[in-house]
């Protein structure tokens, strides 16, 4: 054999692998297959949804759609999420639609205009938050179903005119939630593929900046605080003082006011929160852009409203949860317990939760104040702005995760 021959099969020295050989190969096999296997997931609980909400049983207490679309989607996978990583991007059933359907149908996408922003996102994401607060027909399965499967034909149909990416990233809001969630994990996807941090340091990264990415952040954490709120005794006496309103369409009526009162709780946390953030510039000494500086403060708050879904959702998550087992086959006798939702146990892990999250959110308001203010004097003055909102916001967490337990609040 020829020098040259030899050198076709070495360009340079030879390493060793830090691991065996066989083990680097079973470990990325069986990333492989994980990730396979998860789509398939991702596929089976799509048609379950639409299939059991279709041809299943009309109660929803006996429906798997309704524990998939509510329980284990719209609390489990948002709040796993935020503690493990994003499992959307392997489970998205959307993303594997696609896949296969330009298998056969492959147009030129076109480009979907820059203006837009995420603007649509933020009106699906309302529609489907209207849909579980307001609409009173979240609990109807075929209704689910039926939503499910317009969904997914829209969804699809964005991705082949205007390419998975861009539709993916800036119109299907589930995407755009559960990857801005996923900063805060653990979890990050880089060039040499996943690695380790700590919790929250994801969101330092850089995020697109605009009014339309502050609005979906608030709007994540204003509609979690409107789903406890209208369990208040101050939303019944308002609802009831608006009857004369609303009573002569119905449930619509009910339906528009409670739609309503989801703008209104959204505008408000947009208006506070804006102002604050002007303080905190105000107070930086610092001329900044103000979209981008607004947009990097409002990341902070992905904390917050990570812990006030678990914390809001811990019974759906203990106990709801468990209710569909008996829905599979084979498991019809298992029997719920509910070890886990003593009142006691409830308030304390509440309590402990939105204390953690909003140390959190101070704590990186904090990081990201040294980093856009120069002086160690001005970001600290900064902050006092910030330190206000975030007491004012786990007062409010914890009075309106309070209010159905205690009385005369």
């Amino acid at each position: 054999m020829t020098l040259a021959a030899v050198l076709l099969h070495a360009f340079g020295p030879r390493y060793d692998l830090p691991i065996s050989l066989a083990l680097y190969l079973y470990a990325a096999g069986g990333v492989v297959v994980i990730s396979f296997v998860l789509v398939l997931v991702g596929l089976a609980a799509l048609l379950l949804v639409i299939g059991t909400g279709f041809f299943g049983n009309n109660n929803p207490f006996y429906n798997p759609a309704e524990y998939l679309v509510w329980v284990y989607l719209w609390a489990g996978l948002v709040i796993l999420t935020g503690l493990i990583g994003n499992l959307w991007e392997y489970l998205n059933p959307f993303g594997a639609l696609h896949w296969l359907v330009r298998r056969a149908y492959d147009p030129q996408p076109r480009q979907l205009p820059g203006r837009l922003g995420v603007w649509p996102a933020i009106v699906l994401y309302y529609c489907f938050v209207f849909l579980e607060l307001a609409s009173g027909v979240a609990n109807q399965p075929k209704v689910v179903a039926a939503l499910a499967l317009i969904y997914t034909l829209f969804t699809l149909a964005g991705m082949l005119v205007f390419g998975r990416d861009a539709w993916l990233g800036r119109v299907e809001f589930l995407t755009l939630l559960l990857d801005l969630v996923s900063r805060f994990s653990p979890v990050e996807r880089t060039e040499k593929g996943l690695a380790l941090r700590p919790w929250g340091v994801g969101l330092l990264r850089p995020y697109p900046a605009g009014w339309d990415r502050v609005v979906f952040v608030i709007l994540t954490l204003s509609s979690l605080a409107f789903d406890g709120l209208i369990a208040t005794q101050q939303w019944q006496n308002l609802s009831t003082a608006l009857e004369p309103l609303w009573l002569q369409f119905g449930s619509i009526g009910f339906a528009l006011v409670r739609g309503a009162g989801i703008l209104g709780v959204t505008l408000v946390f947009l208006a506070v929160f804006t102002v604050i953030v002007r303080l905190v510039i105000y107070f930086g000494y610092v001329r900044v852009d103000v979209p981008t500086t607004v947009t990097a403060f409002a990341m902070t708050l992905v904390p917050i409203a990570l812990v006030y879904n678990a914390a809001h959702n811990y019974s759906y998550l203990t106990v709801n949860a468990q209710q569909a087992i008996p829905l599979i086959p084979g498991l019809s006798g298992y029997r719920v317990t509910y070890v886990l939702a003593n009142a006691a146990l409830v308030w304390y892990v509440q309590v402990v939760l939105i204390v953690i999250g909003h140390v959190i959110a101070v704590y990186i308001a904090h990081l990201r104040a040294g980093e856009r203010f120069r002086s160690a004097k001005n970001a600290l003055l900064s902050q006092y702005p910030m330190l206000l909102l975030m007491v004012g916001y786990t007062m409010t967490s914890l009075w309106i995760l309070a209010q159905p337990t205690t009385r005369g609040g």
